[in-house]
């Protein structure tokens, strides 16, 4: 049989769309032919758009079903979303190959040949390189041999010492210096004090951009500097790459810097996130009625929990005062222990029976937890909070907790490989977490 007689046979023979047709082996040895000739036949109706074949399950009668192609896609679309998923949280690690195929499918209830087209496109991308056939892993863009320096930019007094006012800046730098070693980078800190709008070393001494070109990259936190548009004018002059802790609006990100591949700019404490986790958490334990507590409502990362609790279906109270921002502020007036605590028995007055308090941050959680040991209110039914601080252990606060390793993972990582990310160009890269019982 030729390959021609055998063409006209398969349009002769009735099949319906999508039905599958007998295999190469099968039509050979019934039709007492070579493989080759029914192999070059299927080929042939293939070119012609009679038939269709899917990789390891045959040939098909008809167009392959767009669905088909659609389904592809969401697979992957769904894949490349968990996978996001787990990068944001730090389960997966820039520094580390990515699981096995078999590990990843178990994973994520995935198939093979999903899991492999997702990998390859991201390793078409630029995301991700390959060894032979070893495992994935993220791709390194510049070396790192010999002695390279980053810049850690924080702010300071006007001596060149660290103004940390809370123990995340400090877990921050922490992790960024050790992050930094298994890189095989240094670290030398520098001090931004703002109001005079100069870069301090450790001895107070300013420090030029200009004579900082050489350095590999920089880490910048944006905590508590006010005028961001200043601080970037600075780093303007610099051509490095630049990992952005970014502790403010997401709406105050400079347009222009933003579309920059050089920067990075990371999201911990801001947007519904945080608020959503928690919400879920509560959900997941049967609470449904929920006291939302914050003396810092005229910040918007307080009214971003809020608005993330309400997200997942929560009936929330709102018991919530607005004339300050942060515990910052509070510490800028004349008595402020006093005040802190007079305006959060004020708004926990009046809050009905509910399930559990939900409060803005550990000092708050702390605060009422001393309130109820002097006898001032009642013990609330619950009270969850966020941060995950050292009081929140002492006082067996359930907290959420921000990533602080992915934060300091991914910002060196992106000075070592500028743009490789499970992110989508130009995303703000927000990172997660989750509630830490205690």
């Amino acid at each position: 049989m030729t390959v021609e007689s055998f063409c006209n046979w398969l349009e002769s023979s009735g099949f319906k769309d999508g039905e599958r047709l007998p295999s190469v082996r099968e039509v050979s040895k019934s039709l007492g032919t070579s493989t080759f000739t029914v192999f070059r036949a299927y080929k042939k109706m293939v070119g012609l758009g009679k038939v269709y074949g899917e990789h390891g399950n045959g040939y098909f009668w008809g167009r392959k079903p767009e669905i088909a192609v659609a389904l592809h896609e969401r697979e992957g679309a769904r894949l490349e979303r968990l996978l996001l998923d787990a990068w944001k949280s730090g389960k997966i690690s820039a520094d580390s190959p990515l699981p096995s195929i078999k590990d990843l499918c178990l994973a994520y209830e995935a198939s093979a040949g999903t899991v492999r087209r997702t990998l390859e496109a991201l390793r078409d991308r630029g995301v991700l390189e390959r060894k032979g056939r070893g495992r994935y892993y993220f791709a390194s863009t510049r070396s790192t041999a010999g002695t390279k320096e980053i810049l850690l930019i924080m702010r300071c007094n006007p001596g060149g010492d660290f103004n940390c006012l809370g123990e995340r800046e400090l877990v921050f730098m922490q992790k960024v210096y050790a992050e930094a070693h298994h890189n095989n980078l240094k670290v030398r800190a520098l001090g931004y004090f703002e109001k005079g709008r100069l870069f301090l070393d450790a001895g107070g001494n300013r420090v030029d951009m200009e004579s900082c070109r050489q350095f590999f990259g920089a880490v910048v936190s944006t905590m508590l500097v006010f005028n961001i548009s200043k601080l970037f004018a600075l780093l303007a002059c610099t051509r490095f790459p630049i990992s952005v802790w970014w502790e403010h609006p997401l709406y105050d990100i400079p347009r222009a810097l933003k579309k920059e591949r050089r920067y990075a700019f990371f999201n911990l404490a801001f947007g519904d996130f945080p608020g959503r986790a928690v919400g879920h958490f509560l959900k997941d334990k049967g609470m449904e009625r929920v006291a939302f507590i914050s003396p810092y409502h005229m910040s918007m990362w307080s009214r971003d929990r809020l608005k993330g609790l309400k997200k997942v279906g929560l009936e929330v109270i709102e018991a919530t005062d607005a004339s300050h921002a942060s515990h910052f502020d509070f510490m800028q007036e004349r008595g402020a222990p006093e005040l802190f605590s007079r305006i959060l028995l004020k708004l926990v007055k009046e809050i009905p029976p509910v399930d559990a308090w939900v409060v803005s941050n550990d000092r708050v959680g702390v605060e009422l937890l001393s309130l109820v040991e002097l006898g001032k209110l009642r013990r609330p039914p619950y009270m969850v909070s966020f941060d995950n601080s050292n009081d929140s252990y002492r006082n067996r606060l359930d907290s959420f907790e921000f990533s602080l390793d992915a934060l300091a993972e991914q910002s060196v990582f992106h000075l070592v490989s500028p743009g490789v990310t499970l992110y989508k160009k130009d995303d703000f890269r927000e990172l997660s977490g989750h509630v830490v019982e205690k």
